[in-house]
């Protein structure tokens, strides 16, 4: 056995030998020709517009400086349809991939905000400024087909003062901003009750 162990042992040690590389044995690259055939750019991917609107009405609190998300999607509340002054009531942002392609969005645990309308379209209760978050990350993974939570909204029937909206008919008007894309979701309607 030991024979058979010592032939092995040289037998690899003679061909780890002959194998070795050094930065001096590594052939060089032939120097680059500028008369070289240009390489085709590659097409350009469309995108299917999406479904989502695009801006808000005139006089919306609601941050739209990143540029739209460009995978085709839809991204919706979910919740209530109506809910009492100074009962907090919660809707949940979600995203629907309706591209070939994963949206991947690694986001702050703030990046969902939203503006509450009368039913004359005024806004009543605008996106907070002051609002204090999180330094907490989010990803949110959606693959194509698939539908994904992205962040919740809470919200009490009062106006951006404070004040006890009076019973009636309402509209919450969502928007996601970060991961450097813009995406809104689809009005809300919503019934303060008395």
């Amino acid at each position: 056995m030991t024979l058979r162990i010592l032939l092995t042992a040289a037998v690899l040690t003679s061909s780890l030998a002959q194998a070795q590389t050094t930065i001096f044995t590594i052939p060089a690259l032939p120097p680059k020709s500028s008369a070289a055939t240009p390489t085709p750019p590659a097409p350009t991917p469309t995108t299917p517009a999406p479904a989502t609107p695009t801006t808000p009405a005139s006089g919306s609190t609601l941050p739209m400086t990143n540029p739209m998300l460009s995978t085709a999607h839809s991204a919706n509340l979910n919740g209530p349809g109506s809910l009492r002054v100074g009962q907090a009531t919660t809707w949940t942002f979600t995203l629907t991939n309706q591209g070939e392609q994963a949206i991947d969005l690694q986001h702050g645990a703030c990046d969902v905000r939203f503006e509450v309308l009368d039913a004359a379209g005024k806004v009543v209760r605008a996106n907070p400024t002051n609002t204090v978050c999180t330094m907490q990350l989010v990803i949110t993974d959606v693959a194509p087909g698939e539908t994904m939570d992205v962040q919740d909204i809470r919200w009490d029937g009062r106006d951006s003062a404070g004040k006890a909206l009076p019973a009636g008919e309402y509209t919450i008007r969502a928007v996601f901003s970060g991961a450097g894309v813009r995406i809104m979701a689809e009005e809300f309607p919503v019934t303060i009750e008395n």
